[in-house]
């Protein structure tokens, strides 16, 4: 019979103790015991890393055995190749005796002269004997690769070194690319002495296909990007001051002579004065040439083109322009959007 309480006090009076129990008295009983409760003891470091060192060390020296293993058994496997090697040989060996043998017996057969089949019977002799040691010595290699055969793992061998050879091969291409990148740095370096940038340019393109990361590599484009600029600066400069002696004189001069500037990548204040110097050139150029109402037409910082019409009724054509590319030459004609986002030349 199964007996169903239904509060601590009829537990109580069901054990038969004197004082009732509450759900109180019970709680704090429950957590008293739960603190009481012993937790495990702390770490102890030291151990624990003496105890790693001596795992780590452990590892090290099976790692160690298991090389000279491995070597031992690529030794053997060695062996078992000669030894298969050997067996092949003897193979063929076997092969040309039953040739010899069957052609000198066709030949003792079908000879004509006596003194001809006897030379054949003799060399089928020699043949025989011949046949019979190869297939003696074919028996033994035989024999002795299934011996070594029997206390080697093939299979993982063979894998273990075409593992090895793959290994051996990717350290060897590495080493060629560390060859040809050591050769194409110093090629690039002479040359960028020598003030041959763009060859010093193709040479690390070709460099940087193989490492794109490299920090050589990175360093001496770099250093390219810092020569071409300060090239590209000098020559900006000297095209500005020769274009502002030339202004009064000769418009046209100045006017051409700017147009020659590559603008990309000039620091700003220097693509700047460029614009402004090539657009004040235009200026007095299309007032000496009569050309009336030009337009300026800039889409980026630094460049733009000067654009005006050769007849009235007649469509925008390009005056001049600096850094538009090769599609802005002067006398070809300008669409209705260009023309349209166009400001009159000042």
């Amino acid at each position: 019979m199964s007996i169903v309480l239904k509060s601590f006090a009829e537990l109580a009076e069901a054990l038969e103790f004197h004082e009732p129990i509450d759900e109180r008295t019970a709680v704090e009983v429950s957590a008293a015991e739960s603190v009481s409760d012993p937790s495990p003891p702390p770490c102890d470091l030291p151990e624990l890393l003496t105890e790693l060192q001596a795992a780590s060390a452990a590892l090290a020296a099976i790692a160690r055995r298991d090389q000279e293993a491995r070597t031992v058994a690529l030794h053997d496997l060695e062996r078992y190749d000669a030894v298969v090697a050997r067996q092949r040989e003897a193979e063929q060996a076997h092969e040309q005796a039953r040739q010899v043998r069957e052609q000198a017996e066709r030949l003792t057969e079908q000879a004509f002269a006596e003194e001809a089949r006897t030379e054949a019977r003799r060399v089928a002799d020699i043949a025989v004997q011949a046949e019979q040691a190869a297939e003696r010595a074919v028996a033994e290699w035989s024999r002795e690769a299934e011996a070594l055969a029997a206390g080697l793992d093939l299979e993982r061998l063979l894998a273990e070194r075409r593992r090895q050879e793959e290994a051996e091969k990717a350290k060897a291409a590495e080493a060629e690319k560390a060859r040809r990148l050591a050769g194409a740095l110093a090629r690039a370096r002479v040359a960028l002495n020598a003030g041959r940038i763009e060859e010093a340019k193709g040479l690390l393109g070709n460099a940087a296909n193989d490492y794109p990361d490299n920090p050589e590599i990175d360093s001496l484009k770099t250093i390219i990007a810092q020569r071409e600029l300060a090239v590209k600066v000098d020559a900006a400069e000297e095209a500005l001051w020769e274009a502002r002696r030339a202004y009064r004189r000769d418009a046209s001069a100045a006017v051409a002579r700017l147009e020659t500037v590559d603008i990309d990548g000039l620091p700003e204040p220097l693509a700047r004065q460029v614009f402004g110097e090539w657009a004040r050139a235009c200026s007095r150029l299309c007032r000496e040439l009569d050309i009336a109402e030009p337009l300026r037409y800039a889409p980026d910082p630094g460049c733009g083109a000067v654009i005006a019409r050769e007849t009235s009724d007649g469509p925008y054509v390009v005056v001049s322009a600096l850094g538009m590319g090769t599609g802005w030459q002067a006398g070809s004609t300008v669409g209705d959007r260009q023309m349209r986002r166009a400001r009159p030349l000042r």
